[in-house]
């Protein structure tokens, strides 16, 4: 909770958007393969069957921002 609650104002902020970015992108990483996967082989690894859409959606955006990252409106140069 603590990351999700301080860097989504950081990155709404656009401080260190690229850290806080890259440590979202990887706690929703987990919350996918941990919470919706599940190591289960076959039909389950793909999130419309096992209804991890957001987890996986969440964790491909956090990356793309943690990549390119915050922009013009950034308050620190990364």
């Amino acid at each position: 909770g603590i990351i999700e609650l301080v860097g989504g104002i950081a990155i709404t902020l656009g401080f260190n958007t690229r850290v806080f970015a890259f440590l979202a992108s990887g706690e929703m990483a987990v919350a996918y393969v941990q919470g919706h996967w599940k190591m289960q082989m076959g039909w389950d690894f793909f999130p419309s069957v096992n209804h991890g859409e957001l987890a996986a959606l969440y964790s491909v955006i956090f990356f793309v921002i943690a990549c390119k990252g915050g922009g013009i409106a950034a308050m620190t140069k990364d």
